[in-house]
């Protein structure tokens, strides 16, 4: 087990060494400074009108919690989805490409540690740039509106608004975005099988990318509202379900129990399309 640890720590120290892996980090430190520079010059009427309209005070509820879902809201889904897939779909194929494989198949190590290693490196991935995108945020919240006040959740596309004092808001808050942070490892999932394939980094890449838009837009039109439950993204978004006053529990475990499944499904595809593969010749 302790060199089963000391290899993945191997692979996140190569993932990390290359600089394309801090591209995400820069950009939502740039976007998210940008948004919140237009928040403090121009305010956000529509968020200030929901607040308003849910007989809330603005000055109390309109607080760093809030404005920090706000441009999380705004930028998780197009960005994340781009950068996640971006590292999981270069993890397997460009390491191919590159003839990386080949050497460390030569040394005593089965594929299938070898993949385990390179996916739960992905997932990690996925997981710290999304803590990195909501802790910057409400950071940058602090310094636009304080320390304190109320946290008002609400979303253009969840059904239910949330008011919670501070100290129940930050729980709510950390919580959420832990629970958003495992959701979106589905979307690593999806670039990382087809990285196990003999394509392009690019490809798998876009592949990912184009499947998860489509899902989406579908799911956002209202097209399959009778069949959404066949599309990855609603169950992904179930993390919103957690600022609920009452949490419907059984809802989230379901929610979850899919996203796991779908996970665990595309690792053993890819593992099987891997093992196939004629990678030492």
């Amino acid at each position: 087990m302790t060199l089963f640890f000391q290899q993945w720590y191997g692979e996140l120290l190569k993932l990390f060494a290359r600089r394309r892996t801090y591209i995400g980090f820069g950009v939502f430190i740039a976007l998210e400074t940008l948004l919140l520079w237009r928040i403090h010059a121009s305010g956000l009427s529509l968020l200030q009108r929901a607040i308003l309209g849910s007989g809330s005070d603005v000055s109390s509820y309109f607080s760093a919690l809030t404005v920090a879902l706000q441009i999380v809201s705004w930028t998780v889904f197009l960005l994340a989805s781009l950068f996640i897939t971006l590292v999981a779909g270069d993890i397997v194929a460009k390491e191919n490409e590159d003839g990386h494989l080949r050497l460390l198949l030569a040394r005593p190590v089965g594929r299938f540690r070898l993949l385990l290693l390179k996916y739960l490196t992905c997932q990690f991935y996925s997981v710290c740039l999304i803590q990195f995108l909501a802790w910057s945020a409400f950071l940058l919240g602090v310094l636009l509106c304080g320390w304190g006040g109320g946290f008002f959740f609400w979303l253009l596309d969840v059904d239910f608004v949330g008011l919670y004092n501070w100290e129940e808001g930050i729980k709510r808050y950390a919580i959420g975005m832990f629970a958003m942070g495992l959701s979106l490892t589905a979307m690593g999932s999806v670039a990382f099988f087809l990285s196990c394939f003999r394509i392009k980094p690019a490809a798998a890449t876009i592949g990912a990318l184009a499947y998860l838009l489509a899902d989406f837009i579908v799911r956002m039109n209202g097209v399959m509202h009778d069949y959404q439950h066949l599309l990855i993204t609603h169950h992904m978004s179930v993390w919103t379900r957690l600022f609920a006053e009452t949490i419907d529990w059984p809802l989230v475990w379901r929610g979850y129990a899919v996203v796991f499944g779908v996970n665990l499904t595309l690792f053993t595809l890819g593992y099987a399309v891997f093992e196939s593969r004629d990678l030492k010749s």
